[in-house]
């Protein structure tokens, strides 16, 4: 079978994949629109003898993780849904997947020295790899977006807190001192803070609140929370505490600055390992064919290279987890 040969069979089982992930974004759309009709009937149930229940497949559309990337989504800014992510996702997979079994298949035929051992070769669980890590780009990238504002943010919570101060009163509602403080937020929070002021009137005082510190993702804004809702549930004057957990966050202001630096130069050295480990790859192959076989056919070399890519996938998970800001 020769090179041709070789890159239709990838491509037919790509496209095979796309069809599989072409059909289930239809199946999504069509279960959204189903979703639609059935909220309304719920919602209008004189209009109806019964309301229909809900299916297997929009509960798994309501599942945690799918809750998670919306709310990623939300918070990055983007308009997208997580259906139309998934199936992104799902694509660049199938891509990774076909793609690098193609390509070890094809490069193993122009070094093959004449060892018929070396014209069939799939590293199927390396492959699988290579999928998760390409698969996983979209939500990386949505993931860094989302860390980007976080930290805006949390640059901004002591003018956040200054700026409470100076519109909190004790005699004044909660909702009347953030609707006070919104016209002076920093631009970076404004949109949140917003957020907040809409949900005082569409939740409980507790729900907004912890929504918005959730969103924010930073302790102090948890702390900021707290002393909010200590103010309202017991009527206690917190100006006094919160001037002294302004006096927390700029003592503490250095250290979190340098605790970053060492975050910044640990994503870009593990961004620089994870390509640099394909550069190395492909060039010890270029520079010396017989390297192939110590790569993609010696059992051993196959389970060590399994593993450096496993840790790679590892090291980036630990990436997109390490931008959390405590101010």
């Amino acid at each position: 079978m020769n090179d041709s040969l070789v890159w239709y069979a990838a491509a037919k089982n790509m496209l095979l994949g796309i069809w599989a992930a072409g059909s289930l974004a239809v199946t999504i759309w069509l279960q959204r629109r189903l979703t639609a009709v059935w909220d309304y009937r719920r919602r209008h149930p004189a209009l109806y003898r019964s309301a229909s229940q809900s299916s297997r497949l929009q509960r798994l559309l309501l599942a945690k993780p799918v809750r998670h990337l919306r709310e990623e989504l939300d918070l990055a800014g983007l308009s997208l849904g997580a259906e139309t992510v998934f199936i992104g996702m799902l694509l660049l997979g199938l891509v990774g997947l076909f793609g690098s079994d193609a390509l070890l298949q094809t490069t193993s035929r122009h070094i093959a020295l004449g060892d018929a051992g070396l014209s069939e070769v799939h590293v199927w669980p390396l492959s699988a790899v290579v999928s998760l890590i390409a698969g996983s780009i979209p939500y990386i990238l949505i993931r860094f977006r989302v860390q980007r504002k976080r930290q805006r943010i949390a640059l901004r919570m002591i003018m956040v807190v200054q700026n409470i101060i100076g519109h909190y009163r004790p005699r004044l509602t909660l909702a009347e001192v953030i609707a006070g403080c919104s016209p002076t937020m920093p631009d970076e929070v404004r949109g949140e803070w917003r957020r907040l002021e809409l949900a005082l009137h569409m939740k409980s005082i507790d729900e907004a609140l912890y929504e918005f510190a959730e969103r924010v993702d930073n302790e102090w804004a948890h702390d900021l929370t707290d002393l909010l809702l200590i103010g309202v549930h017991y009527g206690t004057d917190m100006t006094e505490s919160l001037h002294h957990l302004v006096g927390k966050m700029q003592t503490s202001k250095r250290h979190e600055e340098n605790r970053l630096a060492m975050i910044t130069v640990y994503r870009i050295g593990t961004t620089f390992m994870v390509f640099f480990a394909f550069f190395i790859i492909g060039f010890n192959v270029y520079a010396d064919p017989h390297n192939y076989r110590h790569y993609f056919v010696d059992p051993v070399g196959k389970t060590l290279l399994l593993l450096s890519f496993a840790v790679m996938f590892v090291s980036m998970l630990l990436v997109i987890r390490s931008g959390r800001r405590a101010f």
